[in-house]
């Protein structure tokens, strides 16, 4: 099975506009950028084909030392749709989530042998992975992405397709300037804890001041 990650290419701008308030259009794309680098390395395994999935060419994305492929046009839901067409069974991984644990992937993995298609439910009311296998009933079209009904709407969808399906346990995504906090709250409680933390996005949030108290709570 492969391993798709759907990635952003970082420039100010046009990668993690929501977070652009908080960092700066520049300081957005270079947390953005170390979300992509760590994400990749932190789901590397011997022997699993890894492809990045860029919706432009970038300098990173050549750097990462895996397949790559570009993103068709059309909304989320078209290009999830072509990535699944071309290499499933498949897990798609965005890169919104440098914490995710690389268990839960190996989860997913595990789960698709069994049934069609697995999800990982996100704080925010949609999915932060989603696996398919040739046999799932289309679930891409129509889907109102963007809100907190996406989860809601897939899951109806499947269950009306009588289609079995399995659920990872709940992650967040670092979308929003009130995911800041938690992220930066996280990653020294990870340390801690002796779990290997994302150590690009450890970086670039420490230099944009992510590990003083103070710029939590202006996160919050």
């Amino acid at each position: 099975m492969r391993l798709a990650i759907f990635a952003r290419a970082p420039v100010p701008g046009q990668a993690k506009t929501r977070l652009a308030p908080a960092l700066g259009a520049q300081g957005a794309a270079d947390l953005h950028a170390a979300f992509v680098a760590d994400v990749v390395e932190r789901h590397r395994r011997p022997g699993r084909a890894i492809t990045v999935w860029r919706d432009g060419p970038h300098p990173l994305f050549d750097a990462l030392g895996v397949a790559l492929a570009d993103q068709p046009p059309g909304d989320l839901g078209a290009r999830l749709a072509a990535c699944a067409a071309r290499e499933a069974p498949v897990v798609v991984l965005g890169t919104d989530s440098p914490t995710l644990p690389p268990a839960h992937v190996d989860a997913a993995f595990a789960a698709l042998a069994e049934v069609p298609v697995v999800l990982g439910p996100a704080g925010d009311g949609g999915y932060y992975l989603v696996g398919v296998r040739e046999d799932a009933p289309p679930i891409f079209d129509d889907v109102p992405w963007g809100t907190d009904r996406v989860l809601a709407h897939t899951l109806r969808r499947l269950q009306r397709a009588s289609c079995r399906y399995h659920l990872l346990e709940f992650w967040y995504d670092v979308d929003r300037p009130a995911d800041l906090a938690l992220l930066a709250a996280h990653l020294p409680a990870l340390e801690a804890a002796g779990v290997p933390v994302p150590p690009r996005t450890r970086a670039v949030l420490s230099a944009l001041g992510g590990d003083r108290e103070e710029t939590w709570e202006r996160w919050r």
